[in-house]
């Protein structure tokens, strides 16, 4: 079969955190798992993007069922039920992979709409990829797209220039209370979208103490891991309150799971220095609203919140179309290159543009040529045509050797090299 870019993944959109923190990649172990998708040969090239949303590889792939294979192979890989990673999965083949990675690159996918901290870490991906050798032609141009694209609907959208979800809403808040949210300590309640998101946007902003605390110290320990915080037993998460200057708390619980009485021995009779922010983002609340009599300390709920994020988010939904306009024009653009690399499309441009430099130079010499006879001009006309053929020879052999990506990878070079995409 001909090679075609590939991509399966595993996101925030279909997988639970326990799933992903399964499947999370360290630079290591992605560097291990590229190299047995070449071994075995799933793969000729690739790149892995990890993040604590998402865990997805993409790669040209000449195998039959590669996104099974993948599958398959990352069961292996983390240990992980086959069937799992099938159900949950988000695949594509060929379009479908370049428009998922271009719409991640652009904020699209995001569990924040139009979060800038995606564009880092597919940069990141694709260096790794590069440094290790997985990031050949087709993949290295994929990601740099995938980049020039999110950077253009940043620029051209409103897209992340305003928080628009609940947990940026709240945070947007720190700064009538704090001078710098960087040097805040923070304790997160629950292990849901919603704490896990509020984590990623405190440690966008350099926030670097964080402690979370759940009912399952599994979730709380896998979210610590992935943004280097700290856990606290459930039992224990009144007593924390006395050592950090920020809570949030967003469980499922259908009663207040922080209450006046609990926090009392903490927070009463002055014994806390400072001001303490506590956002309940949960509905039902799950901090007793009761908990404001304590000195120094400020409550917002959904009902202080949710108004103004409702306007954010139709600000910024406002601007998703266009966002999307931008998408399909770099996905068109992309595929359009792509298209252009088969030895075939390569080798008729090629042909194509030396035959244009032939006639023009004989149209160019054609007075000095005039006093030939119609033999002679025929001779002259046949012996640049063998020279056209004689040049095109060894590439025509060369385009058609090696494995999908040695074929891809010199199609791109001829193509760069003879500005076959471009200008003369």
């Amino acid at each position: 079969m001909p090679p075609e870019i590939v991509f399966v993944g595993w996101s925030h959109q279909g997988a639970d955190l326990d799933l992903r923190a399964r499947l999370a990649f360290t630079p290591e172990t992605a560097r291990e798992a590229l190299e047995g998708l070449f071994r075995e040969r799933i793969l000729t090239e690739g790149a892995v993007v990890s993040t604590c949303n998402r865990a997805e590889v993409y790669g040209v792939s000449e195998v039959p069922d590669s996104i099974d294979a993948l599958a398959e192979f990352f069961s292996r890989f983390h240990g992980v039920e086959a069937s799992v990673l099938r159900e949950k999965a988000f695949s594509g083949q060929g379009e479908a992979t370049v428009r998922h990675l271009f719409r991640v690159a652009s904020g699209l996918d995001s569990m924040v709409l139009g979060e800038a901290q995606i564009l880092g870490q597919i940069r990141e991906a694709h260096r790794r990829a590069a440094e290790a050798g997985t990031a050949r032609a087709v993949t290295s141009r994929l990601f740099q797209s995938a980049l020039e694209c999110g950077k253009r609907v940043r620029t051209e959208t409103s897209l992340g220039a305003r928080p628009v979800s609940v947990p940026g809403i709240a945070l947007s808040l720190v700064g009538r209370i704090f001078e710098s949210v960087s040097d805040c300590k923070v304790l997160l309640l629950g292990a849901g979208e919603t704490v896990e998101l509020t984590a990623r946007l405190l440690a966008d902003d350099g926030v670097k103490q964080i402690t979370f605390t759940n009912r399952s110290p599994e979730k709380a320990k896998a979210l610590a891991g992935c943004f280097h915080g700290w856990t606290v037993p459930w039992e224990e998460r009144a007593k924390a309150f006395a050592e950090v200057d920020i809570v949030l708390s967003a469980t499922g619980a259908t009663e207040p799971v922080v209450t006046f009485d609990m926090l009392k021995p903490v927070l009463g009779r002055g014994r806390r220095r400072g001001p303490l922010l506590i956002l309940d983002v949960a509905v039902p609340r799950d901090v007793d609203p009761r908990v404001e009599e304590f000195s120094d300390v400020y409550r917002y709920d959904m009902d202080a919140l949710g108004e103004l994020a409702c306007d954010n988010a139709k600000d910024r939904m406002a601007d998703v179309p266009q966002a999307e306009r931008i998408v399909e024009e770099s996905t068109e653009r992309f595929l359009g290159w792509l298209a252009g690399l088969s030895h075939v499309d390569t080798l008729k441009t090629l042909r194509g543009r030396l035959e244009k430099a032939r006639v023009d130079e004989l149209e160019r010499y054609a007075g000095k040529l005039a006093h030939l006879s119609a033999e002679d001009r025929a001779v002259v006309e046949r012996m640049t045509e063998t020279l056209i053929h004689k040049i095109l020879h060894n590439p025509t052999i060369g385009l058609k050797e090696g494995d999908a990506s040695e074929r891809l990878t010199r199609a791109a070079v001829v193509r760069a090299l003879f500005r076959l995409d471009g200008g003369e």
